[in-house]
């Protein structure tokens, strides 16, 4: 059996055949050019912010016509690309500075250059896609909406994601590319619904009539309400109870605060005229 051992004067002339004076400057050089060039950047994000900021609230005041989430959406993505292009040219400076042929490696690197590209496609798919999720205003933020099986209030929408605040207050990101169906609640045009639920023996044209005059008396002084109430009647709701429904068409901002104050009104109405209503005890024994 052959053993070679190693030459301990070969490794001690190896390591001194190398120029460490000539290393550690180079790559002291390298450092110092990366932070640099990182503090560079950094002055450019926070400039960058400033302008942007800058330029949407001067844009905020002399445009009173447009929407506020819409201002806030396009003011988000802008950042949001703003961030991304910085983020990109800080990759490629360093890797210029450390000497990472880029040019080269990505015209030649085969399989990895195809990696890449699929990459890539995602990512345009995700921008094409958030474009014209954009530009069409199926979305904004602030908006009310359900995408898949995420419902929640857009909290943010950028070149990549959209982010979904949803009722549990846990955040969702959803890829652009994968935004196909929306159902945005929070569109110009809403309607706030009331059920009062009533028993069989329930007055039910007295319970009409003093709805029609809350409304009377409160619709033309509560803001936000569009439309004059519309009073469906006694409707089945299913589980074995019946109610007296109302829709009330509002504004998106108006509408769960006219929905709460109507239905506290309408209550309150009934009870002063007397009337009594099913409590959740009623509404389980009719169920039976």
């Amino acid at each position: 059996m052959l053993t070679v051992a190693a030459n301990p004067d070969f490794i001690k002339r190896y390591f001194l055949s190398f120029n460490w004076d000539e290393i550690l400057r180079n790559i002291t050089n390298i450092v110092i050019d990366i932070i640099l060039i990182s503090i560079f950047f950094l002055i450019l994000r926070t400039i960058g912010k400033k302008v942007i900021n800058h330029l949407f609230n001067n844009y905020a005041k002399k445009q009173t016509g447009v929407a506020e989430n819409r201002l806030k959406t396009l003011h988000s993505l802008s950042t949001n690309a703003y961030m991304y292009i910085l983020v990109f040219f800080w990759i490629y400076s360093v890797l210029t500075f450390i000497g990472v042929p880029i040019g080269t490696l990505l015209a030649g690197a085969g399989l990895f250059s195809v990696a890449i590209g699929l990459g890539a496609q995602g990512l345009a798919n995700d921008i094409i896609n958030g474009f014209f999720i954009l530009f069409e205003k199926q979305i904004n933020i602030g908006d009310y909406v359900t995408i898949g099986d995420v419902t929640g209030t857009v909290s943010e929408i950028g070149l990549r994601t959209t982010k979904i605040r949803s009722n549990n207050d846990a955040l969702n990101f959803i890829p652009n590319r994968y935004i196909t169906n929306i159902c945005n609640m929070s569109k110009d045009r809403m309607k706030a619904e009331i059920n009062i639920r009533v028993n069989p023996d329930t007055p039910i044209t007295e319970v009409i009539n003093i709805i029609k005059q809350v409304n009377a008396e409160y619709v033309p002084k509560t803001k936000g309400i569009i439309e004059d109430p519309q009073l469906l009647g006694t409707v089945d709701m299913g589980d074995g109870t019946i109610a007296v429904k109302e829709y009330i068409p509002t504004t998106d901002e108006a509408r769960f605060d006219v929905q709460f104050e109507y239905l506290q009104l309408y209550l309150e109405a009934i009870q002063k005229a007397g009337i009594k209503l099913p409590n959740n005890k009623v509404i389980a024994d009719i169920s039976k």
